[in-house]
């Protein structure tokens, strides 16, 4: 094998910014092959490593380099934003040495990859978030996953795909989708970048729109040592102290919940640990904030355990009786909370020994009559003895009355 064309990487350092204060809140690590080379270009750099079989050599010198210039060039302030190629997950980053820790490092995770059907790759995003990573989700906006993949993974950041920042200023539908990916994004307590700025009137479009942060040529070229600060055309408005970036802390779900959520996940919780069901509530966003003792019984994991975690991994991935996760769409739970309605399924769980159970599964909308949201979900469960794989079967609820915490056990 001939790796040559890793000689000579380096890294070209793309800035991120506050759009309205002007403040460069961290920098991209885009990688670049030895100049007059044959592999100049990201392209043909990660062309020539799968042809010799070296990607995840390439990635983890990626990865290095990126550190390392971070470690060099940021402030105190500022982020590094590293991108992650999805087949090597797995491969270490190594932080060792370097003044630069996990919450000052955020891992971009494309939504063109296919991660919703990589059940390794979900448990590793998974672990970077409890390591303290901040997880960005790259391409937003023109994946195939969509809202679901949004859901699953929770990003603390999502980047604007450029194909809906080109042109914006003059494309009503454009502009009518990025509003919507705000309020989304509010919604879910996730920070927005739009990427690919080009021109002053995509600036100009983007700040009417309320997007916070932007990326691009226009706010500055990638490059060994790339702009401290953007054009002074940027800032709109003063301010002694910029926004961050990321959103807050991993529980920002239970602390930004109104005093009526908080009113009917209580009432929910009370019902739940009532009950001589295995059972447990989720927030919006996952969380589980109730777990019972028939639950415990049933899986061996403990209340303690449990609460006010995610249902995303071994704990409480379900999964189809071929043991395929449903995370996304075919999750009973995911479509309850989306459609406003509840499910009956078929599925398998896990267990405390790794083990994994056929159960029976009852979810539920939590329903807030008050912002007319769905704000959660309780879900009840059962193992069976003959499992029979057998199609969704919604229970709609046609009435307020029908919702949430009005069911009994």
């Amino acid at each position: 094998m001939d790796a040559a064309f890793m000689d000579g990487l380096w890294v070209a350092a793309q800035p991120i910014v506050n759009l309205s204060t002007g403040e460069v809140v961290g920098y991209e690590s885009l990688i670049r092959g030895k100049p007059s080379s044959p592999w100049t270009s990201p392209a043909q750099l990660f062309e020539e490593a799968r042809n010799q079989g070296l990607e995840s050599e390439l990635e983890m010198q990626c990865r290095t380099l990126g550190l390392e210039w971070g470690h060099r060039h940021l402030n105190s302030e500022q982020m590094l934003f590293l991108n992650i190629n999805g087949d090597y997950a797995h491969v270490p980053i190594n932080t060792d040495k370097l003044q630069l820790g996990p919450t000052r490092i955020a891992l971009e995770i494309s939504e063109s990859q296919n991660i919703l059907e990589n059940a390794d790759y979900l448990q590793q995003i998974h672990r970077w978030r409890e390591e303290g990573y901040l997880l960005v989700l790259d391409d937003y906006g023109v994946g195939y996953a969509g809202l679901g993949l949004l859901l699953t993974v929770q990003p603390h950041i999502a980047k604007i795909d450029r194909l809906l920042i080109a042109g914006v200023e003059h494309d009503q539908m454009r502009q009518s989708m990025i509003t919507h990916f705000r309020e989304l994004a509010l919604d879910q307590s996730v920070s927005l970048v739009a990427e690919g700025i080009e021109t002053e009137a995509e600036l100009r479009t983007i700040q009417k729109l309320g997007i916070p942060f932007g990326q691009g040529f226009f706010l500055g070229q990638p490059q060994a040592n790339p702009v401290i600060s953007p054009r002074p055309q940027v800032m709109t408005s003063a301010s002694k102290k910029p926004s961050k970036l990321w959103a807050l802390s991993s529980d920002s779900d239970l602390r930004r919940l109104t005093p009526s959520d908080q009113e009917i996940f209580q009432k929910s919780t009370e019902i739940v640990y009532a009950t001589s069901f295995p059972a447990y509530v989720v927030t919006r966003t996952r969380r589980i904030v109730a777990w019972n003792q028939a639950a415990t019984a049933l899986t061996g994991w403990t209340q303690e355990q449990m609460e006010k975690h995610r249902c995303m991994d071994r704990r409480l991935n379900h999964r189809d009786l071929k043991g395929n996760p449903l995370c996304v769409a075919a999750c009973p739970l995911v479509a309850t909370i989306m459609n406003d309605y509840a499910h009956k399924q078929c599925v398998t769980t896990f267990t405390v020994d790794g083990s994994q159970i056929p159960i029976e599964i009852l979810s539920t909308p939590l329903w807030n009559p008050t912002s007319h949201k769905t704000i959660g979900a309780i879900e009840y469960f059962w193992p069976v003895k003959s499992p029979v794989e057998s199609e969704l079967e919604p229970l709609r609820c046609d009435s307020d009355h029908s919702r949430g915490i009005e069911l009994s056990p």
